[in-house]
């Protein structure tokens, strides 16, 4: 009986402290079987995180979100993830960072200035002040 209870103990530790986490992964392949939490535009993204980040991140931390807008810049630099900008704000706004098996395939057919709509697990603001968006997919 004692052994079961310390089981448990650990098991509630461990779930109490993976919720605690501040980052998700930069790669997370559940990402390619999640449902979606949320279905909004870039803009409204970006609006809930301006308007009360605390309770956005609340509401989005490691939820997987499907996210459209408007492409503003793409980053491929080497050893780095390929990452999308939707800029809404002097620069600022929502960074995708695109999941590696997939990027290739999503940035052929996602030329700067056009929509797109990704799938992607939802972290927070970054130390830049934009939403990030981790392991993104075309859903």
């Amino acid at each position: 009986m004692r052994r079961l209870a310390v089981c448990a103990g650990l098991a509630a530790a461990l779930a109490l402290a993976s919720a605690c986490a501040e980052h998700l992964p930069d790669e997370d392949l559940r990402i390619l079987t999640a449902a979606p939490g949320a279905k909004l535009s870039t803009d409204d993204l970006w609006k809930d995180f301006q308007k009360d980040p605390a309770a956005a991140r609340r509401q989005y931390f490691g939820v997987a979100v499907d996210v459209s807008g408007k492409i503003q810049s793409i980053d491929v630099a080497a050893g780095k993830p390929a990452t999308i900008l939707f800029s809404l704000a002097d620069q600022h706004g929502v960074r995708a960072r695109l999941l590696d098996e997939r990027a290739a395939s999503i940035l052929k057919d996602a030329p700067v200035l056009t929509r797109i709509t990704l799938r992607c697990f939802c972290e927070g603001i970054d130390a830049q002040q934009n939403v990030l968006l981790k392991s993104c997919i075309k859903p």
